[in-house]
């Protein structure tokens, strides 16, 4: 630690310090603008109370360090690193044994690239704090990172013009969370066995997209949460072998577009308190439901626009398309009363997958007789659309609860291939 002092009182604003390999103990504050480079296995290690590196000084960078033992308190918030400072860059470090990885206060211009943050992977989810923080902070970039056994992964707090890409999140409680964070984008990032794959609540203006949902199966997760949500564009993404894949409630002006939705235990979970929010050139397959609620009045969902609606290989298996335009000749009733009862009665569910049960749902769509007042796609494609991102989906994880979906995931994309196949020779 007083090596560390003396150098850094010895150096002039923006010069750089090389830690050399080895374990040099901290805390440590830069309160001027410093470039701060460790040399492979350069270690900064904190006492085990606080924050171990605090960087106070705008146009800081640090580079290839290795920082671990902060404290435990997380009413101040005892981080591997906390920034307050504009303009500053974070790259290629590792943080481990603390409890929030990296803290954003009031910080603009910020580049967080190429971490690797994980938490102790003993303690219970109550104990740990989040992989990387944001109050109060915006224009920043967060990309390429690696984070695991957190709280959340990305929380984000009054933060505005985020871009998340390129990172992989699991094994936390959310993936990505948002609270009143306005006009953020993710892309390409994967979120795999986690609670919930991200949970986006009272914000607007997010846009997701080309990521990845996948494995997050528990019996209360889900691949993505839109919760008064304003105008988000969610639009090529997969949710894959999640317990609910998407949730809707209260999303005005949304859009979800061109997604792959297959072999989650529901599909779609639609609340009527939405609307305007537009559900088309989907593809919907293998899921054990399909989709629950979305019935209502017709502003709520639009299922149907510019004659293109989503494909459901349920219809496509039974359906006609006789003029050859594409669409099925009738519309499709996607909801059932069994997928309905399946969501309201969480003690019936194993039956309602049973062959018994499947032939009953058959029947009811053959001879409707009961009326779910569920969703209605009135231009169902006959052929599923093109979708590169399935070739990014990570395989099921049996530590993470994939397992049980595994062989459900493989008919989905099976399903999803066949259709694809029969699209490219049609």
């Amino acid at each position: 630690m007083i090596a560390i002092l003396v150098l850094l009182a010895a150096l002039t604003a923006h010069d750089t310090l090389r830690l050399a390999p080895g374990i040099h103990h901290g805390p440590l504050v830069i309160t001027r603008p410093t470039v701060v480079i460790g040399e492979p296995g350069a270690v900064l290690e904190g006492t085990g109370r606080g924050t171990v590196l605090v960087i106070r000084a705008a146009g800081t960078v640090v580079r290839g360090l290795t920082i671990r033992g902060s404290g435990r308190d997380p009413d101040h918030y005892d981080a591997g690193v906390h920034i307050a400072a504009d303009s500053v860059i974070l790259e290629d470090v590792v943080i481990r044994d603390v409890l929030f990885g990296v803290y954003l206060e009031h910080s603009r211009g910020t580049v967080l690239r190429r971490l690797d943050i994980a938490g102790p992977p003993a303690l219970e989810e109550s104990e740990r704090g989040d992989g990387i923080e944001l109050y109060a902070s915006r224009d920043l970039e967060i990309a390429d990172s690696r984070i695991a056994t957190m709280r959340d992964g990305i929380f984000f707090n009054y933060s505005d013009s985020v871009r998340v890409t390129g990172n992989r999140v699991t094994g936390v409680r959310f993936g990505l969370h948002y609270m009143y964070s306005h006009e953020n984008r993710f892309e390409r990032n994967s979120f795999t066995g986690n609670v919930a794959g991200a949970v986006i609540m009272f914000s607007r203006g997010l846009t997701v997209t080309d990521n990845e949902f996948a494995w997050n199966s528990a019996v209360r997760s889900y691949g993505l949460v839109l919760q008064n949500a304003t105008a988000p564009v969610v639009h090529n993404n997969v949710f894959i072998g999640n317990a609910v894949g998407v949730f809707f409630d209260n999303v005005i002006g949304g859009a979800f577009t061109d997604n792959v939705i297959a072999a989650n235990w529901l599909g779609l979970r639609l609340y009527a308190n939405s609307e305007d929010t537009r559900v088309t050139g989907n593809a919907i397959v293998g899921n054990t439901f399909d989709v629950a609620g979305g019935g209502g009045e017709s502003n709520q969902y639009r299922f149907c626009a510019d004659g293109r609606g989503n494909f459901w290989y349920a219809a496509a298996a039974d359906g006609y398309d006789l003029d050859g335009n594409g669409v099925l000749d009738t519309p499709y009733a996607a909801s059932s009363p069994l997928g309905e009862l399946a969501v309201s009665r969480e003690a019936l569910r194993l039956f309602l997958a049973s062959p018994a049960a499947r032939s009953l749902q058959w029947a009811e769509r053959t001879f409707p007789v009961f009326d779910v007042g569920g969703a209605v796609d009135s231009c169902a494609l006959a052929r599923a659309p093109r979708s590169a991102v399935l070739t990014r989906t990570a395989p099921a994880s049996a530590g993470l609860g994939g397992q049980r979906l595994a062989g459900g995931a493989v008919l989905g994309v099976g399903l999803l291939g066949l259709a694809l196949a029969r699209w490219r020779r049609s």
